[in-house]
């Protein structure tokens, strides 16, 4: 309901599509907040899916960067008033859960980066701090594309791999580490990893 009707589809609509009345869906959930809930955990964990499913890529740093936000887009694109509901209620602030779980992902990424990019995660706390930054950027670029999409998706992901690219450049520069964004990484292996 929430990809038909946008971020705020009404408990009845909801309730209508499930073939219930409106007072039998709260006897599953016992607010409308925590139904929200329920649906932002879903659609979270089929996007941190799709974003996880793309980490594990060779190339260049450009193709470890935009494989994931691809992603990302390419589900935003698809469900975009799914979307819109999870930016609008803040999944990855809202409750402690929704907290830890964006905090998972961030670690994981992070931890994705230091596979991918030597030093990247020296500073735990740093390289969290820049993929927590892009995730905010990526999101917020992708909710303003689909509000008014005045560039292509291939664009959009293009756009934000070289914004992305150059917050992690910064970042490894900072621990001595220039790397050539259109070369090949080394693999893991050959990383001592």
């Amino acid at each position: 309901m929430i990809e038909e009707y946008g971020p705020d589809a009404l408990t009845g609509q909801i309730a209508e599509r499930a073939g219930l009345a409106r007072p039998n869906v709260y006897r599953h959930f016992s607010s409308k907040e925590e139904l929200d809930l329920a649906v932002a955990r879903s659609a979270y964990g089929q996007l941190r899916d799709e974003v996880l499913k793309r980490l594990d890529l060779s190339g260049s740093p450009l193709d470890v960067i935009r494989a994931p936000i691809a992603a990302q887009v390419t589900w935003a694109a698809q469900h975009p008033n799914l979307y819109r509901f999870l930016i609008s209620r803040g999944y990855q602030r809202s409750s402690r859960k929704r907290q830890a779980a964006r905090r998972d992902l961030a670690a994981e990424m992070a931890e994705a980066g230091a596979r991918f990019f030597p030093h990247f995660a020296d500073n735990r706390d740093a390289a969290a701090a820049v993929v927590v930054g892009l995730g905010g950027l990526i999101d917020a670029s992708i909710l303003g594309w689909l509000n008014r999409p005045a560039e292509t998706r291939k664009r959009l992901i293009e756009r934000l791999t070289a914004h992305a690219w150059l917050i992690i450049d910064h970042h490894l520069q900072e621990s001595g580490v220039n790397l050539d964004p259109t070369l090949p990484l080394p693999q893991p292996e050959q990383l001592g990893s």
